[in-house]
């Protein structure tokens, strides 16, 4: 392997179309390498044609990548030019952008390591501002992030996400094949009919289907601006369920004596998983807690039989297997079901499409977890476009 010469390896690092190293002085702080111009014409940034007419000349001083501990900084003369297409302005440079005070391969450097850590963290690794972070940051995902003229969206989920305390909310809509592709603020009906007005009447009538769940606003807006059908997703329904089991377990736990107390302590994740998840040892400590408590028991059979359902792969045989159920929870007079079954009757027509459709909604859960560590990396967003922005490049 041939040594390279310091000259010919700083050539090298410092090869910019138009510009050669002249020198460099340094500080005990920085680095600066000073460049010479080889043409004496400029790029329009319109045209992109090279022009000579040359307005003013502007030394500037951008920041590049450090040269080991130290901050380094490129000097150079830049045109303002004149073009006969009417661009009137800085002229156009490989290496950085007109404005900018930074190269564009210290933008990328600051980009890619605000994917993996904070702001704060990233001011102080690279040695800038925070602000100056965001901003680099910000552009680049501006940049990068899809826009909804480039997407046709054939299923789609809708789903939200609270931002901040005091019930402020995100809607979130997902391509079910390609993730995220809109971020809204609220979770109105206006909220997802500005969605679908971005998106246009020629593509939503092509959404064929739309899982959310039951939550009547983002209901009526799919209604109203696509023919998708919609299904209720069954995670959702699953949920109601078992809170039903949970609210009869702390009260008959509040009822129970010292020596029902002792066994019902510390149950309520055997009480409320599936039975077929359970290994023979749990399913002999339910067993044995059940014959305690015939209630508790009743209400876990309920439970067990409602989820069962969504098993069957045949729709018909579905909707006779919850109209049976109906008719059974209505039997053990459980108080606590009534609010599900008047939720599944209202709701029954989505909940049906599941056996139709087999999708649900569990991939958003995912990417609010997604979202929530974006969210406490940064110790919240004040910047609601920035924090859209992140999101779109995590979960799209």
């Amino acid at each position: 392997m041939k040594l390279k010469t310091i000259k010919s390896a700083f050539n090298e690092l410092y090869d910019f179309k138009g510009f050669k190293i002249c020198g460099f002085f340094t500080t005990k702080t920085k680095f600066v390498i000073l460049l010479e111009r080889t043409k004496t014409t400029g790029k329009c940034s319109r045209c992109k044609k090279t022009r000579r007419k040359v307005i003013e000349k502007k030394i500037r001083t951008i920041r590049d990548l450090n040269i080991s501990k130290k901050k380094c900084y490129l000097k150079f003369t830049s045109y303002h030019i004149k073009c006969s297409c009417g661009y009137y302005g800085m002229e156009e440079l490989e290496f950085v952008n007109r404005y900018d005070r930074y190269t564009k391969r210290f933008a990328t450097l600051v980009a890619n390591l605000c994917t993996k850590m904070s702001l704060k963290d990233v001011a102080e690794i690279t040695r800038i501002n925070w602000k100056t972070a965001k901003k680099i940051d910000k552009q680049n995902l501006q940049g990068l992030v899809k826009n909804l003229k480039d997407v046709i969206p054939i299923r789609i989920g809708a789903d939200e996400i609270a931002y901040e305390k005091g019930h402020k909310y995100l809607t979130l809509v997902r391509d079910l094949e390609a993730g995220i592709i809109w971020v809204g603020e609220g979770r109105k009906k206006e909220t997802l009919n500005k969605f679908f007005n971005e998106l246009g009447k020629t593509k939503c009538k092509k959404i064929n289907v739309a899982v959310v769940d039951m939550w009547d606003p983002y209901i009526a807006s799919i209604k109203e601006n696509t023919n998708a059908e919609i299904v209720f997703d069954k995670f959702h329904v699953a949920k109601k369920i078992n809170d039903v089991v949970d609210k009869v377990r702390k009260q008959e736990f509040a009822k129970a004596d010292d020596v029902e107390r002792k066994m019902m302590k510390h149950k309520r994740f055997l009480i409320l998983a599936r039975q077929k998840r359970l290994d023979n040892k749990q399913r002999e400590e339910i067993q044995s807690l059940m014959e305690q408590n015939t209630t508790l028991y009743t209400t876990y059979l309920m439970k067990e039989q409602g989820l069962d359902i969504f098993d069957e792969q045949d729709k018909n045989t579905a909707t006779e297997r919850f109209q049976k159920w109906i008719e059974n929870v209505i039997k053990t007079e459980i108080e606590q079901f009534n609010e599900v079954i008047k939720t599944i009757k209202k709701y029954f027509y989505g909940i049906l499409n599941y056996f139709t459709h087999r999708i649900t909604n569990s991939a958003s859960e995912g990417y609010n977890t997604k979202i929530t560590v974006i969210k406490r990396r940064a110790y919240g967003f004040r910047d609601l476009e920035y924090f859209r922005l992140k999101i779109l490049q995590s979960c799209s």
